[in-house]
């Protein structure tokens, strides 16, 4: 009879080291034979590779040309910071999949599509984790009516890459890395991960000639404004110096003269600072400098995927114990809790 580890409001922890060791040896062997099939489970599976890439994404361009542009552009109403977008935004849309999934990749000697080579598990229902199954049928049951056996597949490959993807940033260092895991074939997470950093880097470079192509559309007219105030204040001089040959005795001519004078040089300094800025914006839109720093290239790991061997085999075989456990505890719950 088991002696009661809980009785009246008291906890006899001898009792229950006396229970343990009691049923010990029936844990440990029902614990040996799960560890046996999940060690069975891991060598039977099919490995897994991940490649890995890491960057900074916090690189500037300092494009001040001019003295006097820092304080110019705030008047002129610009900006020199940088156009910023979300790595992990642009991981997860719908145009870095669509684009990475369609580009071509050489997988056991033949070039394929991801949608080729992935898309055709879209309905397949037998797996050797059952829960894998009952997430292939709520897929499939959760598809709308409306899409072809070919949207289905896609749907699937894109659903596929960003689980494969884990996305990691240090917000102190703006540090970014990107691994991604394949199944069987090595090479294919290396060329993937090359994929998904040249799209990567392709966004960055369109954001900022985007960004300079509407620079240069504002600056332009904001030089035909300024220009144009130029011109009239300069008209505005010839036409005061012309009207008041002796201005110099009177004092009101004299402020009046040093007020066309200030805009006169306001709007010719706004003048130059706007031409560098111009400028500037012209080479931006032309340079492919990214504001993505590579630190590590693509790269394929030198191990395989997923838990180590040694780590899984003891994991499994301590919850294993524990389960067991629990299971006799519960069973002799009247006995032991009273």
């Amino acid at each position: 009879m088991n002696k009661p580890i809980i009785e009246e409001g008291y906890f006899n922890l001898t009792n229950l080291m006396v229970f343990l060791r009691k049923h010990s040896a029936s844990c440990l062997k029902y614990s040996f034979y799960i560890t046996l099939i999940f060690v069975v489970y891991f060598f039977a599976k099919t490995p897994e590779y991940s490649s890995k890439v890491s960057f900074y994404t916090n690189y500037q361009k300092i494009n001040n040309s001019s003295m006097l542009s820092p304080f110019l552009s705030d008047i002129a109403g610009l900006e020199d910071s940088g156009l910023s977008f979300s790595v992990s935004e642009f991981l997860s849309s719908e145009r870095f999949l669509d684009e990475v999934i369609s580009n071509k990749y050489n997988i056991d000697g033949e070039e394929k599509t991801l949608v080729e080579h992935w898309g055709k598990y879209y309905n397949k229902y037998l797996h050797l984790n059952p829960l894998n199954t009952l997430a292939t049928i709520n897929r499939n049951m959760m598809f709308s009516k409306n899409l072809s056996k070919d949207d289905k597949k896609l749907a699937y490959a894109k659903q596929v890459l960003l689980n494969k993807i884990v996305f990691s940033e240090n917000r102190k260092s703006s540090l970014n890395t990107i691994t991604i895991d394949v199944k069987k074939y090595p090479s294919l997470a290396q060329q993937i991960i090359e994929n998904i950093y040249l799209s990567l880097l392709t966004y960055s470079n369109e954001i900022t000639s985007t960004k300079a192509k509407e620079k240069i559309i504002f600056i332009s007219g904001r030089i035909n404004q300024v220009k144009f105030d130029l011109n009239s204040s300069e008209q505005e001089m010839i036409s005061f110096m012309e009207k008041n040959k002796n201005f110099s005795s009177s004092p009101s001519l004299l402020v009046e003269k040093d007020r066309i004078q200030r805009n006169i040089n306001l709007y010719n300094s706004l003048y130059l600072s706007l031409s560098d800025q111009l400028e500037l914006a012209k080479i931006d839109e032309k340079d492919n400098t990214s504001s993505v720093f590579l630190l590590d290239n693509p790269y394929e790991n030198s191990y395989k995927a997923g838990a180590k061997f040694l780590q899984f085999s003891f994991s499994v075989f301590i919850l294993s114990f524990f389960c067991f456990s629990f299971i006799y505890l519960i069973k002799a719950r009247k006995d032991l809790f009273l």
